[in-house]
């Protein structure tokens, strides 16, 4: 379930002032609560459960969710929706296993390290604090700021895109916006702030500052083809670095003429040329991660290789295109020798699906897992760090991927959407990855990250409604999620 955090109101009978919980209750839903947690420390396990059925009753049927603070047998016992837990107390894994899959489980996080483990799979959001000091709450830590909840949050989207994160502890009207522009409302889609148990309504803006900020801004180039249609190459990897929060930059290597039905031209940019954005981009702005996509000729090759040779490029991810998905064909077959030798030790990651790690291989395409993991292993033979081969256009309920690093195979797996809206689907991953890695992610999370995010936008690409052909997938889906 996605839970709606706009204005996360917090019931404490310590501070409530003997007041009634129920009508609190009621009084928080009118007010525009969009769910509700009751915190209870000091009470009795039978007190806590009365209450927990008094605010239950009261919010029946007004579509707010209760939550009940840390106690997974007070929820059961009450009929709540689910509970929250703290980094010390029951383990996500198992509230989700006593709860069921139809709960809310939420979880706080103080710290970038403990961002870094959420497990994504088991908590429908997360919140991030505490903030600010307040009397509420007797933590030991000290607060966060407003720089550490910038931080923690873009190390949790960079896990899951969608995760709504809110803001907790001490948060009011006349703190929760912060010099050069930063906003804590709407930390991410429905993600929201609240605290003091007086929830702040969310407006419009972001976790991060604004100009002087940009210590914090995580940065990622793409080099790759122009996709006219929107949907693959530079357009793509822009896309999906924006909605993941990574600054995006880019270095054009072709311009197509295309759409959702084909490829009907191909320009390409002279290599000086290529050279100079590279060195434009990178004299100025500096880069956490790279992502290659179409590089049509061999001279392009090697001037992009030397570039990022030249300024030390990190956590590059080559995604080798050589056939759209239409199947037009981007790569000159004379180029694959130079890519195979130029390029390919260069990269952190390569990322081939299956007809691509055949060219390279020089082998017929793979139909089961142990040809995937050989012809991988024969690209990190060849001198590749890392190899992802993609299973996204093989057969099955579901699309699996193989990581080779070294000797060590890790498959990633999905449930496969059937739909023909699959333009710029491997541009999407790759880039997706980069910006994990760019946001300081390992590679095996970064890989699970970039596929989640890809597998949510392939299962709402059919909203979109882009073109005659194959459509674009939807690289918008958490930021766009209440369209129709």
């Amino acid at each position: 379930m996605m839970p709606d955090l706009r204005c996360y109101a917090i019931l404490d009978p310590e501070h409530c002032r003997g007041r009634d919980l129920a009508t609190l209750a009621r009084a928080a839903a009118d007010g525009g609560a969009t769910i509700l947690q009751l915190r209870d420390k000091r009470g009795t396990t039978r007190d806590m459960v009365a209450r927990a059925r008094a605010v239950v009753a009261a919010l029946s049927g007004s579509g707010v969710p209760v939550l009940v603070n840390d106690r997974v047998d007070v929820a059961l016992a009450a009929g709540a929706d689910g509970v929250h837990v703290g980094q010390d107390d029951m383990l996500p894994s198992d509230a989700r296993r006593l709860l069921g899959g139809r709960a809310i489980v939420g979880l706080t996080v103080k710290t970038e390290d403990q961002a870094m483990a959420i497990p994504i799979d088991l908590v429908d959001y997360v919140c991030i604090g505490g903030v600010f000091a307040t009397v509420s709450k007797h933590n030991v830590d000290p607060p966060v700021g407003l720089d550490g909840l910038a931080r923690i949050a873009r190390r949790a989207r960079a896990l899951r895109a969608d995760l709504p994160i809110g803001a907790i502890a001490g948060i009011r009207a006349d703190n929760r916006r912060r010099r050069g522009g930063g906003d804590l409302g709407n930390l991410h889609g429905r993600g929201s702030a609240g605290g003091d148990g007086r929830a702040a309504r969310g407006g419009r803006g972001s976790a991060r500052g604004g100009r002087g900020d940009e210590d914090v801004t995580t940065k990622a180039l793409t080099i790759a083809g122009s996709d006219s249609g929107g949907g693959a190459g530079i357009q793509a990897d822009l896309k999906t670095f924006s909605a993941l929060g990574v600054y995006g930059a880019s270095v054009v290597t072709a311009l197509t003429a295309q759409n959702t039905q084909g490829v009907t031209g191909v320009l390409d940019v002279p290599p000086d040329f290529v050279t100079a954005q590279i060195d434009a981009v990178f004299s100025d702005i500096g880069f956490d991660a790279v992502k290659i996509g179409m590089l049509s000729q061999a001279p392009v090759i090697r001037a992009v290789a030397a570039g990022l040779d030249r300024w030390g490029a990190k956590n590059v991810v080559l995604d080798p295109v050589m056939v759209a998905t239409s199947g037009d064909v981007l790569l000159a077959p004379e180029a694959i020798a130079t890519l195979r030798a130029v390029l390919l030790p260069s990269a952190a990651l390569v990322t081939p699906n299956l007809a691509e790690a055949a060219k390279l291989t020089e082998t017929a395409q793979a139909t089961s897992r142990e040809a995937m993991i050989a012809q991988g292993r024969a690209l990190v033979a060849m001198g590749a760090k890392a190899v992802l081969v993609k299973g996204g256009h093989g057969e099955g309920a579901a699309a699996e991927d193989v990581l080779i690093v070294g000797d060590e195979v890790q498959w990633f797996s999905a449930i496969r959407h059937p739909t023909r809206n699959t333009h710029g689907t491997g541009c999407t991953l790759s880039s997706a990855i980069a910006a994990g890695m760019a946001l300081g992610l390992d590679l095996a999370q970064a890989v699970r990250a970039g596929k989640a995010y890809l597998t949510a936008a392939i299962r709402t690409a059919d909203r979109l409604g882009v073109g005659k052909g194959h459509g674009p997938v939807d690289h918008f889906h958490a930021l766009w999620a209440t369209r129709g």
